[in-house]
């Protein structure tokens, strides 16, 4: 296999413990439409080896979830029905524009006469932000999303997402597995997506409860805590689940930062006070 799925894995800390571990085929897969780090073509290329080189049987091992029944014969239609949209994204006309916008600032919009340009006006003014570009076919009354765009903070193309490949691209997209991660109840983890701290309050090995959509994030469930100046202790513990390819274990050297309150539960649940030294210890501002 010339790609290993590890160039695929977003997080260090869930690369590292799956570094010396064997995956089945669908596993993989999905592993690799889930990479916000790599390419839509990198993604493409890899799916592609793993599709010729297992069968059907091959793709059935594991223990994961996909609406689509055939995973094989539902992975060859994701390829195809990609590669189509992503040719289509690249081919501008008189009839379409693109318009950007940066993932975390709607406030920022940008409207360009090609994907190129698109692509160019980011990497110069917005590096090291992830953008949504969506290709918009013009009429009288407003602009008609055609393809949308997804943008890594490298600037790199790593989803699409249009209404004719809708359905296959959910199939594939929403399917998740049970991944082995090294996470144990009381660890500390850091949510990538904005540098936010949250304890591990669950030891689960599998997927959390789905959507009615069927979707998964493939995530752990963390306590969470959020200064609040109008709560009675300055703020309040919150549970949420934090997806697997999106967080890192927190090193000592890495604690700057997390709330002093969200160490005192840490403690609590490590064994390290009791629940009524938690409850009598004063709320730290």
């Amino acid at each position: 296999m010339k790609t290993s799925v590890l160039d695929f894995i977003d997080s260090d800390t869930l690369r590292e413990h799956l570094s010396n571990q064997t995956l089945e085929p669908a596993i993989e897969c999905i592993l690799i439409v889930r990479s916000r780090k790599c390419s839509i073509e990198k993604k493409l290329e890899a799916l592609k080896e793993r599709y010729d080189t297992y069968s059907k049987e091959d793709f059935n091992k594991g223990t994961y979830y996909c609406r689509e029944k055939n995973f094989k014969s539902a992975l060859k239609e994701y390829i195809d029905s990609m590669e189509k949209v992503l040719a289509d994204i690249y081919r501008p006309d008189n009839n379409h524009v693109y318009n950007a916008h940066a993932t975390d600032d709607i406030g920022f919009h940008g409207t360009f006469d090609t994907f190129e340009a698109a692509i160019a006006g980011i990497k110069d003014s917005h590096s090291e932000n992830e953008f949504c570009i969506v290709k918009a076919r013009i009429n009288e009354f407003e602009n008609v999303t055609d393809i949308t765009a997804l943008i890594n903070e490298q600037g790199e193309l790593y989803d699409l997402w249009n209404l004719y490949n809708d359905s296959i691209n959910w199939s594939i997209y929403s399917a998740y597995a049970w991944i082995p991660h090294r996470y144990g109840i009381g660890d500390i983890v850091v949510f990538t997506c904005c540098n936010t701290f949250a304890v591990v309050v669950e030891d689960n090995k599998c997927p959390l409860t789905t959507t009615g959509l069927d979707m998964n994030d493939m995530s752990v469930r963390c306590v969470i805590f959020e200064k609040n100046a109008f709560h009675s202790s300055d703020g309040v513990f919150i549970r949420r689940n934090y997806s697997l390819l999106r967080i890192e274990s927190c090193k000592e050297s890495g604690m700057e930062g997390c709330p002093k309150e969200l160490i005192r539960f840490n403690n609590l649940i490590k064994g390290g006070i009791s629940a009524a030294e938690f409850l009598e210890e004063p709320a730290i501002s």
